[in-house]
């Protein structure tokens, strides 16, 4: 047999045999088919730097962005738009990220398991910008930190009001926020 044309037995629990069969049928096509094309899919996300499980994470989000009408903009192109908005209407601004904040919370409430982890998941995945992104939980309470050495004082509070928008589209209350030039922390309770 020819180099890469061999078939090996791969043992996979029954459970998750069952739900690909149901997948398998829902597309119209074959098991082997279907396994084939996820295994090829698993190893690309591995070429790239992603598990299969950030690489799913990463699509989620990206398809809860294009729900909820999010557009992808040049960093340059927004910091401008933002830079004069801010200027003349700072306040209205304002409101407006925090509107939009409170949309994607109660999204992300009713889609994600852990919303918290797909928040953490959508500023990772949409906002270029941050260099980091940490989301703490102790005693109650959550702790999410965004850090960019990019943002200005003027992304950086819009930033802020987005993030408290979408705490309270979770339902939660916001405890304490420290919004800084390049660093926003929410303490929340959960």
């Amino acid at each position: 047999m020819p180099e890469g044309k061999g078939k090996r037995l791969v043992y996979v629990p029954e459970d998750l045999i069952e739900d690909v069969l149901e997948v398998s049928r829902g597309r119209g096509e074959t098991v082997a088919k279907f396994v084939e094309e996820a295994v090829r899919l698993a190893v690309k996300a591995s070429s790239v730097g992603l598990t299969p499980e950030k690489a799913a994470e990463a699509l989620e989000v990206l398809q809860a962005q294009k729900v909820l009408g999010g557009a992808f903009v040049p960093q340059e192109a927004l910091d401008y738009m933002l830079e004069t908005a801010y200027k003349t209407g700072r306040d209205g601004l304002l409101a407006k990220w925090f509107e939009g904040g409170v949309l994607h919370g109660r999204y992300l409430k009713e889609r994600f398991k852990d919303p918290v982890e797909a928040l953490k998941c959508f500023l990772e995945a949409t906002r270029w910008d941050l260099n980091e992104v940490d989301a703490v939980r102790e005693d109650g309470e959550a702790r999410l930190r965004c850090v960019s050495t990019a943002l200005s004082l003027e992304s950086t509070e819009l930033l802020c009001r987005f993030l408290e928008g979408v705490v309270k589209g979770l339902g939660l209350a916001v405890q304490n926020v420290e919004c800084l030039k390049g660093m926003v922390i929410l303490t929340f309770k959960l």
